[in-house]
């Protein structure tokens, strides 16, 4: 197996004679482990994880540019309906089982699709994850995918910045909130809407970065009934009666109850 420096791409490249070029990475990994060489299975492993990296990162990109492509031809208006389209294909299918499980079950299937997103400063896939009295905090630094995205446009590296574009307006897909970038949008929805819509409450409550450079922030809360109202209204849901606060007061309902 043949890893070297490409000057085309400015990193390593499998430089492999064509009859070995289609031989998996991982298997190579693998074989440098078997014959005790730990140094070339780092090596290989590492550039598994890089390629990786490069088709996920095109993936995001691409997603990122097609939500453009429907706002600026067709208006904001009609994202919405792109997201249900795409996620309503799979959405009930995948997440009613997985809330089904306990907390800690759906805590673990998230932070495995993290993961998968390749992230932390060097893409590795780290998280990092406090447990609070009532929920678990997964600080994403940054996102491997919207936030790494964010990073490269929003410094001026993409070469093309106009096909990725950000919320003119607030939506419940934007958390109310103005320019946020159209592929973190999905996230309001899979989150947010279309969990309180199936399951009464929001799966996961994200808090959208004001600038890239900053971490990604989600809430997993152990009870959901302790999940504050305000994560309901801002995705233009009602939020439950008993709903507590942000500010640590109690609902309406309960506090003419406590006269």
């Amino acid at each position: 197996m043949a890893i070297k420096y490409s000057p085309l791409l400015n990193r390593d490249l499998r430089q492999d004679e064509p009859r070995e070029a289609g031989i998996s990475t991982l298997k190579q990994a693998y074989q440098a482990m078997d014959r005790g060489d730990l140094a070339a299975a780092k090596r290989i492993t590492e550039y598994a994880r890089l390629e990786w990296q490069v088709v996920h990162d095109m993936y995001v990109n691409w997603s990122w540019s097609f939500f453009t492509y429907i706002a600026d031809n067709f208006g904001e208006e009609e994202l919405e309906k792109a997201y249900r389209g795409i996620l309503g294909s799979y959405y009930k299918h995948r997440y009613d089982r997985v809330m089904k499980n306990d907390v800690k079950t759906q805590l673990q299937l998230t932070v495995e699709g993290l993961r998968g997103h390749l992230m932390g400063k060097d893409r590795q896939g780290e998280i990092i994850i406090t447990e609070e009295e009532e929920r678990y905090v997964l600080t994403l630094d940054p996102c491997g995918s919207g936030g790494v995205a964010r990073q490269r446009v929003e410094s001026g590296n993409e070469q093309f910045p106009e096909q990725f574009g950000f919320s003119k307006t607030p939506h419940p897909w934007t958390w109310g909130k103005e320019h946020v970038c159209y592929y973190c949008g999905h996230c309001a929805m899979v989150n947010e809407i279309m969990a309180i819509e199936n399951y009464g409450h929001p799966m996961r409550v994200t808090e959208y970065p004001r600038a890239a450079k900053d971490a990604c922030v989600w809430y997993i809360y152990k009870n959901p009934e302790k999940i504050p109202a305000e994560y309901y209204e801002r995705v233009g849901k009602k939020a439950p009666d008993n709903a507590p606060r942000l500010d640590g007061t109690a609902s309406a309902e309960k506090r003419g109850g406590e006269r």
